[in-house]
């Protein structure tokens, strides 16, 4: 039996099914990156929404793929959202999507989304490549950049929005709202300097009312959300679904804004609204995706597959630990309204769930965008030696070197060409050129060459010794 709404929903165990019918209510959000992570965040936020007999739906636009849409739409879009833990589960059969376009083939269907007024929000989950930046966060004119700026098959996240906004602007002028929900600190405001470089190009006529019309708010993102391969029979589901999205119990949702048009659209109490989220973004980056990526180095390295594997390693366990309570907390602000200590102990504890069977090598994929964001500011900003981030740092490299050498096709990364290039032509100093470059290493001479003097000498323990043995024996430069 196939999930779909003319289910015979007496058949359900313990699954919710949804109370209204997503295809009578008007479109309200559209959203760019439809995929795993939106499904078990945002939509079952605006599923809950749905639930009180809200009047808004959300139409998906995906830019990489239409594999996601194939399968929903065999099922009408409904999918099952499995939230679960080591002491806790619950599933629900989620429907807030009406449907899903693809970006090289809608293009004017997409456009006509961002003009119509009855579209009032845009959020946007494509991860950090998506927004094609540089090392400044300036717009990077890429091959996929210039492609869009002619306008004709639009493939990036800029293009589309620019243009929409560009035709929005001479069709109505009506407010929109952007909001970006990626792991970026400060998204809306670099996404805002993008779109408006872009529009600069095209149409800087319209920039006036762009500033003063289209607002985009800062928002911060938590919940993990693995490309977990679990089917239908795995939870004793009494129907098939293709599209079965697994996550943890745990979500936050923080955004800053005091739009009333977004708090009215985003009516859920369990979304915060605050006056600065960038003391919550700053927490997570550093703690939770900073040490997300430290795990995926060192545990890769271990012989371990999942995060939850690596975490129980108590050796592994204690050298994150270390480093969140040496090095990155000492960095953060402090607020008497939050225990950054329970924070730090509820990540870690997070981390050790075995049904979320996140994979290392998921996470230790784009470390060239993700290592400047969430560790090397955190170096910046060390009065002291900074000895764990700098065996992270040499365990990312000595990773990087090993994948490459072993198949470079494995490696995921947006400068995967330069990594190449590098490993091709200059194989003796493949770490150091890397270090020494500042669009991904922007450090100061100083600590540059502090950081260089002891990857250099970690990554001699390394070659000469298993990385759990220099855990075990807490053996690495000081």
């Amino acid at each position: 039996m196939q999930l779909n709404k003319n289910i015979n929903t007496n058949l359900l165990k313990e699954q919710s099914f949804p109370s209204y019918n997503i295809n009578n209510n008007e479109d309200c959000i559209l959203h760019f990156g439809i995929g795993n992570f939106h499904r078990a965040h945002q939509a079952l936020y605006i599923h809950e929404i749905l639930e009180n007999n809200k009047n808004i739906s959300i139409i998906g636009v995906n830019l990489r793929s239409e594999e996601t849409n194939n399968k929903m739409q065999l099922q009408d879009y409904l999918y099952s959202l499995v939230r679960i833990s080591n002491n806790f589960k619950k599933v629900d059969i989620l429907n807030p999507i009406k449907k899903v376009l693809f970006g090289l083939k809608h293009k004017n269907e997409i456009r006509n989304l961002i003009i119509s007024e009855k579209i009032k929000l845009i959020t946007i989950t494509v991860t950090e490549k998506g927004y094609h930046f540089d090392k400044n966060k300036k717009l990077n004119f890429s091959n996929q950049i210039i492609n869009d700026l002619e306008d004709k098959e639009l493939s990036t996240l800029i293009g589309h929005l620019s243009f929409g906004i560009i035709e929005r602007y001479k069709k109505n002028k009506k407010k929109l709202i952007v909001l970006s929900c990626d792991n970026l600190s400060e998204n809306g405001t670099i996404l805002k300097n993008l779109v408006k470089q872009f529009i600069e190009k095209k149409y800087p006529k319209c920039l006036d009312w762009f500033d003063n019309n289209i607002d985009f708010p800062l928002s911060m993102v938590d919940g993990i959300v693995p490309n977990n391969n679990k089917q239908s029979e795995y939870f004793n589901l009494p129907y098939n679904d293709n599209t079965i999205v697994v996550t943890e119990p745990y979500r936050d949702w923080y955004i800053q804004s005091n739009n009333d048009e977004l708090k009215n659209i985003l009516s859920n109490n369990k979304i915060k609204f605050v006056e600065d989220v960038k003391f919550y973004e700053n927490n997570k980056l550093k703690i939770l995706n900073a040490s997300h990526s430290a795990l995926a180095y060192i545990g890769h390295l271990c012989g371990y597959t999942y995060v939850h594997e690596a975490i129980e390693d108590k050796n592994i366990y204690n050298f994150i630990l270390n480093f969140l309570d040496q090095e990155v907390l000492p960095t953060l602000e402090i607020k008497d309204d939050f225990n950054i200590n329970e924070y730090k102990m509820k990540i870690l504890e997070r981390f050790k769930n075995t049904y979320i069977e996140d994979k290392l090598l998921r996470i230790a994929m784009d470390g060239s965008l993700k290592i400047p964001i969430r560790i090397l500011d955190t170096y910046k900003n060390n009065k002291g030696v900074a000895k764990y981030i700098q065996f992270i740092i040499a365990s990312w490299l000595f990773f990087l070197f090993q994948i490459i050498e072993e198949d470079q096709n494995r490696l995921d990364d947006a400068n995967k060409e330069y990594f190449y290039s590098v490993y091709k032509n200059n194989k003796d100093n493949f770490f150091e050129e890397i270090i020494n470059n500042k669009n991904i290493f922007n450090l100061s001479e100083s600590k540059k060459e502090e950081m260089l003097t002891a990857v250099k000498k970690n990554l001699n323990l390394m070659k000469e010794n298993p990385l759990k043995s220099l855990l075990k024996r807490n053996n690495f430069i000081r």
